[in-house]
């Protein structure tokens, strides 16, 4: 495509590659949803997806609290198993896949501005996310919501075009977009919800097309049903456990998720206290965007508005990445707030206030582009440090549970799909002392504290026979005498 061989777009992806490879460790943070992703794309590799579902079913269900699902979907296990046949549990060749979606996710969503805004203001809202330290930071977790953000601004840049031309081939790639996003995250279903929500109001808006319409829409829900059908047939369930989860809703986690979720996005600009206000302001430009552009932009504005109500009503708290794919439509639509405010402006002063426009959105740049040098070299200059469950203390452990341990013997860890992981051994996570006679073996973490554990200065209340078989400076081992 001739709009990509724009240099400035060219030179902004080089760095931000080379940005964000340089930010990539050699260890992982101790949530442990990557070890899930990890065996499951093992289970592929090895043929033995469901004996992983049967596993990882003990964990998930014998744990004090549901920790996930048993099984993920399958597409981002699937996109690691290439790395993993190569170079197995490595974290930092697993990082890779993600970090190339990162790179396609600019390109779409370059693609899906260049019609919207002008060439400098599509380079410089592409540069706030290729530079962005939240951004370049989540790059080091090996976690499905960077593919997932990919395959969502690719749906939405083809319904785009699909607005434009309609053919049935592009129709059938559509669905095969959405399929795999929703392949790839449960809540990719929002793609084909806001897909069918935008024809129903273009058959209400243009009635002579609606049979058009209509055989269209059909095309893109027979490629989707049809690829859920094959994969179905292919893969073994496990997210029903998603349901078992929204059973928790309340009135009180809606509340929690929307002050909660509301006040994540001002985290893409930085932490500090003064971006707190910044955000606000710009909250109001992106509120302006949304009633300027309500009719030009009403498929991102039913995307955003289904995506954002699903996170409300989902019981667990996710964080930042839950709204990843909702972060470019705020940036957007705040800049089209800006742009309506400033063309409102006396005629002398529509000058100055593309200026300040720019010189406000470079600045930004200009500072996202520094702190994420920054932690590049911090990171390069500490040898791509190996951290969390990947450390040598953590390998210590698990050398100990697999050569000195009996294959069949039950795990009690802080996080056990890490464990199981990284031992093949069956994990579960206790937070009571009556459930930890279900295991053979407790490992505490010393600096957990009563994270998913029962603190190590407290277990002695348990009451269990217990022989202390390792202890290093961040666990100590036992074994429950029977």
């Amino acid at each position: 495509m001739s709009e990509l061989r724009n240099p400035i777009l060219i030179i902004i992806l080089i760095v931000s590659i080379v940005i964000g490879s340089s930010r990539l460790t050699r260890g992982h943070e101790w949530g442990d949803d990557f070890a899930a992703y990890v065996m499951q794309a093992k289970s592929i590799l090895n043929g033995d997806m469901q004996s992983f579902v049967e596993h990882n079913s003990v964990t998930i269900y014998q744990s004090s609290s549901l920790i996930g699902p048993v099984a993920y979907p399958w597409g981002y296990p699937l996109i690691l198993t290439s790395v993993y046949s190569v170079k197995g549990v490595s974290p930092l060749a697993l990082k890779l896949p993600g970090f190339l979606f990162f790179v396609g996710f600019l390109i779409c969503f370059y693609l899906l501005m260049r019609n919207r805004l002008t060439r400098t203001e599509s380079l410089l809202i592409v540069s706030l996310f290729a530079f962005n330290p939240m951004f370049l930071g989540f790059l080091d977790q090996i976690l499905s919501d960077i593919p997932f953000l990919f395959f969502s601004t690719l749906a939405l840049l083809l319904m785009t075009k699909y607005e434009e031309k309609q053919s049935l081939f592009q129709t059938i790639i559509l669905g095969g977009v959405i399929f795999f996003a929703f392949f790839i995250r449960t809540t990719g279903i929002v793609l084909l919800a806001g897909f069918l929500a935008y024809q129903i109001l273009c058959i209400y808006r243009k009635n002579k097309q609606s049979k058009i319409i209509m055989a269209y829409s059909a095309a893109v829900l027979f490629t989707f049903f049809f690829l859920w059908l094959i994969s179905s047939l292919i893969f073994p369930n496990g997210q029903s456990t998603y349901f078992d989860q929204l059973k928790g809703f309340t009135s009180q986690t809606f509340t929690r998720n929307i002050s909660g979720y509301v006040a994540l996005f001002r985290f893409f600009f930085g932490t500090f206290t003064a971006w707190i206000y910044i955000y606000y302001v710009l909250a109001v430009f992106f509120f302006v965007g949304i009633w300027t552009r309500r009719n030009t932009d009403l498929s991102f504005i039913i995307f955003f508005v289904i995506y954002f109500g699903l996170i409300l009503i989902w019981p667990e708290w996710q964080g930042q990445r839950f709204i990843f794919p909702l972060i470019p439509f705020f940036i957007y639509f705040t800049f089209q707030g800006m742009k309506s405010v400033i063309s409102k402006l006396p005629g002398n002063y529509h000058r100055s206030g593309r200026w300040v426009f720019y010189g406000f959105w470079l600045s930004i740049i200009g500072i996202f582009l520094f702190n994420s040098s920054i932690d590049a070299y911090a990171n390069l200059q500490n040898n791509r440090s190996i951290n969390g469950p990947f450390d040598e203390y953590s390998m210590e452990v698990y050398n100990y549970i697999k050569e000195k341990t009996p294959p069949d013997s039950v795990i009690i860890f802080f996080k056990p799909r890490a464990m199981r992981l990284m031992t093949d051994h069956d994990t579960l996570m206790s937070t009571e002392c009556e459930r930890l006679s279900l295991g053979n073996y407790i490992v505490l973490s010393r600096k957990a504290g009563e994270n998913q554990q029962i603190a190590p200065e407290q277990i002695n209340t348990c009451k269990l026979p217990l022989d202390e078989v390792l202890k290093n400076r961040r666990f100590a081992v036992y074994e429950i005498l029977k």
